[in-house]
């Protein structure tokens, strides 16, 4: 499955830039974000909103418009918290004592898919628009999905992403996660908005994405990932691939540990053939970092073989297998 183009934002609120940012001044304005991507402002939407259709439309972005002409495209949005921001007050105003009447743009940014069909109407995209939610694996889910679709036929390009908001307190938004100095890394919470072009094998690509692998069997981690079961596992999905060629062209092959995976050191010195891509510090803890994640390494990591693995705050454990050119 080709990736056409791909596009990271996290919290420091810079397409496809590594720029330091810190959790005590999260989160910060996205109004000039807006206008310098999409070259207006956007009224009567949400920051979760604001966030979607500037990440998307960066990955976007960077293709010619040609190439988005004629072609049926489908938006698959993964999120874990959502749009608590919008969601939160319209609930407050509805059910406060008395009752309440919301005002109509809270009752339209509060449905589900509102930030999707936000982003399809900027792009004047007519297709199959989805929003998905499932833990820590949303994204995960969003490619599988995305993948199923484009090899049907149904469509010709997916734009798949991840966004999800930091919403104040940190001590609430990792309540939310279930992130605890016994299941996760002590890393700082972040958010972001990154996104995958995905298409056909005729169109020029910077990458592949060759698995998308998410086991229902309840598993620890860091026991899973140093286990001849990872190892064999990840032979069998390398094996099923139909191009070779990259895989020989692969000059080194990444880890991109999730931040469920606490002892990242010790992984690495028990898989010796994988590198360490650890992207999470650049993006922080949130639960579609896996989306910032794989967009940052097809674009830091040419000619080699990228490993996401993840893991669900239940133990499921999942394997995003990719190459780059």
């Amino acid at each position: 499955m080709p990736v056409i183009s791909a596009s990271y934002l996290g919290p420091s609120l810079s397409p496809n830039e590594d720029l330091p940012w810190d959790e005590a001044s999260l989160p910060l304005h996205c109004d000039d974000l807006v206008v310098r991507v999409l070259g207006q402002p956007m009224r009567r939407a949400g920051r979760f909103i604001k966030m979607v259709c500037a990440g998307a439309t960066a990955c976007l972005k960077k293709v010619p418009h040609e190439m988005l002409q004629g072609k049926k495209t489908g938006i698959f949005l993964a999120t874990g918290l959502g749009n608590g921001d919008e969601i939160l007050p319209f609930i407050t105003q509805v059910f406060k004592y008395n009752g309440g009447f919301p005002s109509p743009n809270q009752f339209a940014n509060s449905v589900s898919n509102a930030a999707a069909f936000f982003l399809a109407r900027l792009c004047d995209i007519k297709g199959v628009i989805l929003t998905l939610s499932d833990e820590e694996l949303s994204f995960e889910s969003a490619l599988w999905l995305a993948r199923t679709y484009l090899e049907s036929g149904e469509i010709d390009l997916a734009l798949v992403g991840g966004c999800d908001v930091y919403t104040p307190t940190v001590e609430e938004y990792r309540e939310r996660m279930n992130v605890t100095k016994d299941n996760s890394r002590m890393l700082p919470i972040g958010e972001g908005s990154s996104w995958l072009l995905l298409g056909s094998q005729e169109l020029q690509s910077i990458g592949e994405i060759w698995a998308v692998d998410v086991n229902s069997k309840r598993v620890n981690p860091d026991e899973y990932l140093q286990s001849e079961n990872f190892l064999r596992r990840l032979d069998d999905l390398l094996c099923s691939s139909s191009n070779r060629k990259i895989i020989t062209d692969a000059q080194k092959r990444f880890l991109l540990p999730g931040f469920r995976v606490k002892n990242v050191a010790s992984m690495m010195g028990r898989h010796n053939s994988l590198c360490l891509h650890d992207y999470l510090p650049s993006c922080g803890i949130h639960p579609v970092a896996a989306a910032f994640g794989l967009a940052h390494a097809l674009q830091k990591q040419p000619s080699s073989l990228l490993v996401h693995y993840n893991c669900s705050a239940s133990g499921k454990p999942a394997l995003i297998v990719a190459a780059t050119k």
